[in-house]
């Protein structure tokens, strides 16, 4: 059955299959360009604009340039939440991508460096000196480096969705950074902390913008499965595989059914991960329309096994099967708790 498939950088986001100018820009099957209710054709503009500066960004991350592929990720969603804020003459989107992209560098003092160990962090002298306002609250502060590590990235996830808004081509940036922090988790070069924990953020973030975005959850679930996750790599990649029509999708399936000991659901998912090759041999796939509840999974749950410094895979068995990433209707958006906060 083979092992768990995460994408590589996609080649047409090389250029391979399109140049990033055509009027809609598409992803796979996602419209890059989502018109929803009364939008301005500014707005239209500066999606596709965002959309654009996100294809770049996967060229830059493809040749390995990956501090210039995220600034231009960045870029995509700076001016995504600018159209927005004028758009709405609210400068609410533009104040949460400063807030999440800012607890995202933030959480990195959670994480003790070279020899040193949790013990040896103050956390009440970090949280201080912080601009996150998480443990604000008079009492609120963590008992463990990985517990405030976790609730900063859960806030910043929660944040960098709401600047993004309802706009697909935020949810492909977000996605652009998730893959962007997947690869660089697997360098020994990048120096990026907990690479794997910020690249399940953005992918939740990516998803909580655009429930659709299949390519985001197939990341998702094959980075929760690779560390061993695997009853909420399932929930996560039959979200994927019930809103796409991906090989890569139902294959994956098919190893973490396995793995959980579910051997006829396993058989089946594979079967189907066969059929939907064989008849569409470029793997491509397209959104089915159907909606899945899908339930965000826990930071706490996840860091254990991710959030290292040098945020590598921690999954140990060579020769066990591992999940693939993916090649290339709405539902409700869920909510962290707010964190109280004092003036």
């Amino acid at each position: 059955m083979g092992s768990v498939v995460a994408t590589s950088w996609p080649g047409w986001a090389r250029g391979a299959e399109t140049t990033g100018d055509e009027p809609s820009g598409r992803w796979g099957g996602l419209s890059a360009v989502a018109i929803t209710g009364q939008r301005s054709r500014q707005l239209e503009l500066i999606a596709r604009q965002a959309d654009r500066h996100t294809r770049r960004g996967f060229e830059l991350a493809g040749r390995k340039a990956f501090y210039a592929a995220r600034a231009q990720f960045v870029l995509a969603l700076r001016l995504l939440s600018q159209g927005l804020d004028a758009e709405r003459q609210d400068p609410v989107h533009t104040k949460a991508l400063a807030v999440g992209l800012r607890a995202i560098q933030e959480a990195d003092d959670f994480v003790p460096i070279g020899s040193q160990l949790e013990a040896d962090l103050d956390l009440a002298a970090i949280v201080r000196g912080h601009q996150t306002p998480v443990f604000s609250a008079e009492g609120s502060l963590p008992v463990t480096p990985m517990e405030a590590f976790a609730a900063y990235l859960s806030f910043a996830q929660e944040q960098l969705a709401e600047a993004a808004g309802d706009e697909v081509a935020g949810s492909m940036a977000l996605y652009g950074l998730g893959k962007l922090h997947t690869t660089m988790a697997g360098s020994p070069y990048a120096g990026i902390q907990a690479a794997q924990s910020k690249a399940m953020a953005f992918y939740q973030a990516s998803l909580l913008v655009d429930p659709s975005n299949y390519l985001a959850a197939n990341e998702l679930g094959v980075l929760l499965a690779r560390n061993d996750r695997y009853l909420e790599a399932r929930r996560v990649l039959e979200h994927c595989a019930a809103i796409s029509r991906s090989a890569t999708a139902w294959h994956n399936l098919a190893v973490v059914y396995q793995r959980l000991g579910l051997e006829q659901l396993a058989r089946r998912a594979e079967q189907r991960a066969r059929r939907v090759a064989a008849t569409n041999p470029k793997v491509a796939a397209g959104r089915t329309g159907t909606a899945v509840d899908v339930r965000w999974v826990p930071f706490t749950l996840f860091s254990q096994a991710g959030s290292g410094a040098g945020g590598r895979d921690t999954s140990v068995a060579t020769g066990k099967q591992q999940p693939a990433a993916s090649p290339g209707g709405r539902t409700a958006r869920s909510r962290w708790a707010a964190p109280e906060t004092r003036n």
